[in-house]
């Protein structure tokens, strides 16, 4: 049966009087089990498998032929960075992971892909400026000092590297080791210091110093 019930706004004493002048009597909503069954709950959208609202450092990278802005609009909206885009970016970006990763993990990925398309990431606390590969070196980009290869992270992040040697001469190193920079790169002698300065991404530097390294060593001998 349909019981048809109409609805009063008011206090209760007005709503009272109203039902004594037409002789109505109130009439009850039936209740669930009691003449009408109770209605289902309706169906939740399933959650998005991205990352987790409260954690931004547990991130779930699926990116299959997905647009690098896509996933630069992502890392935004999960991770909290703020992306400057100093140059327009294209391409197609393919990475997953089946297990959460770091915001830093997620950078260094973000980096690898940006050094495939010709782009670079520098990073400022959670501000993330997109630039053109051939710009970077001329950036705000950290400047780091040493010689041991190990001490180095074997990632696509664009630094400055200054190399100091021991026993040959700086000069010379750079010249002969120039063929083995990348054409993004730049290898310079600082002979005041005896050290050689490079730029280029720090996979690539770990590469030059593990050679400067094994030439330094050899002069000692």
């Amino acid at each position: 049966n349909i019981v048809a019930v109409r609805l009063r706004f008011g206090s209760g004493s007005g709503s009272a009087r109203g039902a004594a002048r037409t002789g109505a009597a109130a009439v009850p909503a039936p209740s669930a089990g009691k003449g009408m069954p109770a209605a289902s709950p309706a169906p939740q959208a399933p959650a998005v498998p991205t990352a987790s609202a409260t954690n931004t450092n547990a991130l779930r990278l699926h990116f299959r032929g997905a647009p690098l802005e896509s996933v630069l609009d992502y890392l935004s909206d999960a991770a909290g960075f703020i992306i400057v885009l100093d140059t327009q970016v294209h391409g197609r970006v393919d990475v997953w992971s089946d297990q959460p990763v770091t915001r830093d993990e997620a950078v260094d990925l973000l980096n690898s892909v940006l050094n495939k398309n010709g782009y670079a990431a520098i990073r400022d606390g959670r501000k993330l400026t997109i630039v053109d590969k051939s710009d970077a070196k001329t950036r705000n980009i950290p400047v780091r000092t040493g010689n041991d290869p190990d001490a180095v992270p074997d990632n696509d992040e664009i630094v400055t590297q200054i190399i100091p040697i021991r026993f040959v001469e700086a000069r010379q190193l750079a010249s002969d080791l120039s063929s083995f920079v990348s054409p993004q790169a730049t290898i310079v002698a600082n002979e005041a210091g005896n050290s050689i300065v490079v730029t280029d991404t720090q996979s690539n530097i770990k590469h030059l110093m593990q050679i400067i390294q094994a030439v330094d060593n050899s002069a000692e001998a």
